[in-house]
């Protein structure tokens, strides 16, 4: 029969590991909304939604277990453990970044409430914490977790926090602009193809900033929220550019390419010409033809 102190540290790590999982899904789903995937097939709505449910519970659940661990009748956490970092004396660095870990996701999900504030373009780039915060939790439960000794505990942990490194690493700007480059590189083609004209429906476009992800270099969204892009596209930056426009949910980008060859509309009033069947005889007294010169134009 259990005691007291082992239920409380069985309820502490079974929500422990439950949050550590929503939390898990929450990142993946942000990956999958500020990279635009299915976004064709889902509404943008319905995505976001799922992703604010499941990391608000995630969250939830985190708190919880950093306070039950204050419920056990020989436990070793104190109040002020939870609260400031490092501060617990016999595990201050795994505790310490399961405290930092958390405080990162309570103030990400605080900021939805200023994001008009800050302006979209800084929202985005503070919300990156995320990340940061779940490869702190991961160390957290890999230092301080007392029941992830065995592999078929911690080899899932893991793997996890691998596949989450490897899809952030692989999406970002800087990721795609590397491949952008080495392609063009290998396969000469600067220079190459014709220019892309660009132009977004400023009543269709929402904002979301997927353009601005897939291309950076085109689309960039203003602190007032507005979105700028350039209207001319050289071929170089054309691949980014079309994954922005299959990745935009609202379908508010349109490409044309630039015209290389225009020929101009027939003039309706020149009239037409007359074949010409034999030699032209000009009728006699016409006045067209050479003229004699008489007397007086001497």
């Amino acid at each position: 029969m259990r005691n007291a102190q082992d239920s409380v540290h069985l309820v502490a790590a079974t929500v422990g590991f439950a949050s550590l999982f929503l939390l898990w899904l929450a990142v993946l789903w942000g990956l999958m909304l500020r990279n635009g995937w299915a976004q064709s097939r889902i509404k943008h709505a319905t995505v976001y939604g799922i992703h604010s449910t499941v990391a608000l519970i995630g969250l939830i659940l985190g708190i919880v277990h950093g306070f039950t661990q204050l419920a056990g009748p020989m436990g070793t956490v104190r109040l002020v453990d939870v609260l400031v970092p490092f501060t617990n004396p016999y595990d201050p660095i795994g505790i310490g970044v399961g405290v930092i870990s958390l405080e990162l996701f309570v103030a990400c999900t605080l900021s939805v409430l200023i994001q008009k504030k800050m302006g979209y373009t800084r929202w985005r780039a503070f919300h990156v914490f995320n990340y940061v915060a779940y490869m702190l939790l991961v160390a957290h439960v890999l230092m301080s977790g007392s029941d992830i000794a065995a592999a078929e505990r911690w080899g899932p942990v893991l793997g996890s926090f691998v596949i989450t490194v490897l899809l952030w690493i692989t999406t970002t700007p800087m990721w795609q602009n590397w491949r952008q480059e080495s392609a063009t590189k290998r396969n000469g083609a600067a220079g190459v193809g014709d220019e892309l004209l660009v132009n977004v429906d400023g009543n269709r476009c929402a904002r979301f900033g997927f353009c601005e992800h897939e291309a950076p270099k085109v689309f960039a969204l203003r602190g007032d929220g507005r979105l700028a892009y350039k209207a001319t596209v050289p071929p170089n930056l054309a691949n980014d550019v079309i994954r922005a426009v299959e990745v935009c949910p609202a379908r508010a980008i349109q490409l044309n390419r630039t015209a290389t060859t225009v020929v101009t509309q027939k003039n309706i009033d020149e009239p037409a010409e007359q074949p010409l069947t034999g030699p032209t005889r000009i009728p006699a007294g016409s006045g067209a033809g050479p003229r004699r010169r008489s007397r007086g134009d001497r």
